[in-house]
């Protein structure tokens, strides 16, 4: 149950009513769920877009000395605009490296993970591209290709639809090159 797909818009009461509403006996607490099982107590923190839809903490996770998370100050940018590049060659490769979609409609995250790794064995810098407010919610992840012939262009890709030309695709609320710091965008629990 737990193996579902992600939901980055996931609260604690929306964790706590799936539980309920599959027979398991939980309840919502500030910042984790707490589900009573016949050999004791164990407690779930929604995880935001990582896969799963919860962690799991044996021992009910406080702010007390808490996780931290720490990152680079400039790993994730915001408000980050990219210019398409105009190079057919370049386009046209990147273009034929895959085979779209990828992933189904709404798998964005593991969509995009896939382009990363993709691109990156073919020696590509690739820089994820994120906006939280699009689709219902639930957020949108495509990965931005650059040119390593024209610093400062590339090409926006969607795991679905593949190469974009539209002109939303190369702004972006946040972008970041390491998927982990999707956390850092929607937080998450972490024991150190």
């Amino acid at each position: 149950m737990l193996s579902s797909y992600e939901d980055i818009g996931v609260t604690v009461k929306d964790l706590a009513f799936f539980l309920v509403t599959h027979g398991f006996d939980a309840s919502p607490m500030e910042t984790y769920v707490v589900v009573r099982l016949s050999g004791g107590e164990v407690y779930l923190t929604p995880n935001g877009a990582s896969p799963r839809l919860a962690d799991l903490w044996m021992e009910p996770p406080t702010i007390e000395g808490g996780p931290m998370m720490v990152i680079p100050e400039t790993a994730v940018k915001k408000n980050a605009t990219f210019n398409r590049s105009v190079d057919l060659r370049f386009i046209t490769t990147v273009s034929r490296y895959v085979i779209f979609p990828v992933t189904p409609l709404g798998m964005c995250y593991d969509g995009s993970q896939q382009l990363q790794q993709i691109y990156d064995s073919f020696g590509y810098d690739v820089v994820y591209m994120y906006d939280p407010s699009t689709w219902q919610g639930q957020g949108h992840l495509w990965v931005f290709v650059k040119d390593p012939q024209d610093p400062g262009t590339g090409l926006a890709v969607d795991s679905y639809y593949g190469p974009m030309t539209d002109e939303e695709y190369y702004i972006a609320p946040y972008s970041f090159a390491d998927f982990s710091y999707l956390d850092a965008i929607n937080p998450r629990w972490r024991v150190a």
